[in-house]
């Protein structure tokens, strides 16, 4: 019942705005009650304007309706505020949040009685849209990295994931760092097609 719900919400035109109802109502508590440690959780980093939550939200709502994408989209940072570290200068980290968060959904997705690929499906897709150690390294040999462990058919499932949480931050050049990545996947691509 309460996976049905969740969908039918995530496949919504706004799917934030049947989140927010069912954590308001405290129904949410029921589905996934991990989503309530990310309300009003600071990040503390110049790369995010908005609480943990509620990047989460503009994430899930500017993600293509598909329901993987969406899912991911939902939980990909579930466990940022249990790796959150402050420095000496006032400023957040998150290290290891995207493996963390994707331990995390699996366990969540499990719990909701997801099936087995889907679940393997979104935890590959937090596993790795968390992209800065990819686009740093820009030699082949990181992309080539990248694409195996994501998996060639999740590729273009990731780019968008990648996308909708770089959309989601306030600095506009994280789109040029999408489209970098874009660019580096098709060129190796096209370069392995051609051998």
């Amino acid at each position: 019942m309460y996976k049905n719900i969740l969908n039918n919400i995530l496949m919504d035109d706004k799917p934030s705005e049947g989140i927010y109802n069912l954590m308001e109502s405290g129904e949410m508590d029921k589905i996934i009650p991990e989503l309530n440690k990310l309300k009003g959780f600071e990040q503390h980093t110049p790369y995010h304007d908005k609480d943990v939550l509620e990047h989460t939200m503009a994430v899930v709502d500017s993600i293509k309706p598909n329901l993987n994408l969406r899912m991911a989209a939902l939980l990909h940072d579930i466990s940022k505020p249990d790796c959150f570290t402050m420095d000496e200068k006032g400023r957040g980290h998150f290290y290891g949040h995207h493996i963390r968060s994707a331990e995390e959904s699996e366990a969540i997705l499990k719990r909701l009685d997801y099936d087995f690929d889907f679940t393997m499906d979104v935890k590959i897709l937090i596993r790795y849209h968390y992209i800065k150690e990819i686009v740093s390294n820009v030699k082949e040999k990181g992309i080539k990295k990248f694409i195996d462990s994501v998996g060639e058919g999740r590729l273009e499932d990731m780019l968008e994931l990648v996308r909708a949480d770089m959309a989601g931050k306030p600095n506009p050049e994280n789109i040029e760092v999408v489209n970098r990545l874009k660019i580096m996947c098709r060129e190796y691509q096209q370069k392995k097609d051609a051998k």
